[in-house]
């Protein structure tokens, strides 16, 4: 019978491999939590998100911001607007000035454009009209002339429309012809679609962020002033033609806290705004205001899909979700989970979602 080889000891080493394998097995200290952000928001059928900012994707949420998938749109390129008017139409642009279609709910994206423009936001009512806002690059990367292109045939022509040397920082549309946009101290409508703007105010010492939509009379623009740092809401009632001004009497936790980055809106009365100390929140229309609170992260983009729920990204890993009007805004996350932070953000109501 012929006789076993004899077993040779454990290595040092293996011994400590097996005792890291079986530590990691346990309730070590050191094992990262599966929430490093809390509870993450909860389940809410029907609540769909797209979020913009990584290369080559969106992220992608249906049931309100509990879960985010990846959609892929097939070019080496970052996404840094996203817009959907509805459930399947869908519009994104790029850092290289590349504007995208889809028909679908993003199953599938189609290159429809491409503008000479560093890309600062796009506004979409539906599969033909679109708009896209940004600067041109002059001689060396500077920022040269400020464009607004059009399309209303789906993106087979494009219309610009100069501003020169105006700051333009955000767009919206109620319908195919009602529009407001919004550069760094002024504010312009039109009500042909973007062929022809009426400069509508001119706001000095002071820095507007972003402007949204709701019907064809109402939007609303968010900014800042540069003397006290003091956050300020603009409100139209007649589609842009006169503006009245909105008071945000909340107290700053610090010099510069409340300076305002995006507005969202639901219906006329629910409104929300994100800035570095939370999110300034109103339910009466902009007559009382709170600051609610965050679960990680600073609020960057923000939207609404109804009253009670509304995302919004961060300038980390963390997507804040709410689903009771901003009283609690838990995050989904973990870390390492985003490659770049995201840019923006849009979101649907549940009955819009088929």
């Amino acid at each position: 019978m012929r006789q076993p080889w004899p077993r040779a000891a454990p290595s040092l080493a293996a011994v400590v491999a097996v005792l890291v394998l079986l530590g990691g097995c346990g309730s070590s200290g050191t094992q990262a939590p599966a929430h490093p952000f809390g509870e993450p928001p909860a389940p809410a059928a029907g609540v769909r998100a797209w979020a913009a900012g990584e290369i080559g994707v969106l992220l992608v949420t249906a049931d309100g911001g509990a879960s985010w998938t990846p959609q892929k749109f097939f070019l080496p390129e970052r996404a840094v607007d996203v817009a959907f008017p509805d459930a399947r139409t869908g519009w994104i642009a790029t850092d290289a000035g590349t504007v995208l279609e889809t028909v679908n709910g993003g199953a599938g994206w189609t290159v429809v454009g491409k503008v000479k423009l560093t890309v600062k936001a796009v506004a979409a009512v539906d599969p033909e009209n679109a708009w896209i806002v940004g600067a041109a690059t002059g001689t060396g990367g500077d920022p040269g002339a400020s464009s607004i292109f059009r399309t209303s045939d789906g993106g087979k022509t494009w219309l610009r429309t100069g501003f020169g040397s105006a700051l333009l920082a955000d767009v919206a549309f109620m319908d195919a012809r009602h529009g407001v946009l919004v550069a760094l101290d002024r504010i312009w409508s039109t009500r042909d679609g973007g062929r022809t703007w009426r400069l509508r105010k001119r706001l000095p010492m002071t820095v507007l962020t972003s402007v949204v939509a709701g019907d064809s009379q109402h939007a609303w623009v968010a900014g800042w002033g540069t003397q006290d740092g003091a956050p300020f809401v603009w409100a139209t009632r007649d589609g842009g033609t006169t503006w009245r001004r909105l008071r945000i009497d909340v107290p700053a936790p610090q010099p510069g806290a409340l300076q305002t980055r995006q507005i969202a809106c639901a219906g006329e009365t629910d409104l929300w705004i994100t800035c570095d100390a939370g999110v300034l929140a109103t339910s009466d229309g902009g007559a009382t205001w709170k600051l609610q609170k965050v679960a990680a992260g600073l609020p960057q983009a923000i939207a609404a899909a109804d009253g009670q729920h509304a995302l919004a990204t961060t300038d980390g890993q963390a997507i804040l979700a709410t689903a009771d009007g901003g009283a609690t805004w838990p995050a989904f996350g973990e870390n390492g989970y985003l490659k770049l932070p995201l840019l923006a953000i849009t979101a649907l109501k549940a009955a819009a979602a088929q």
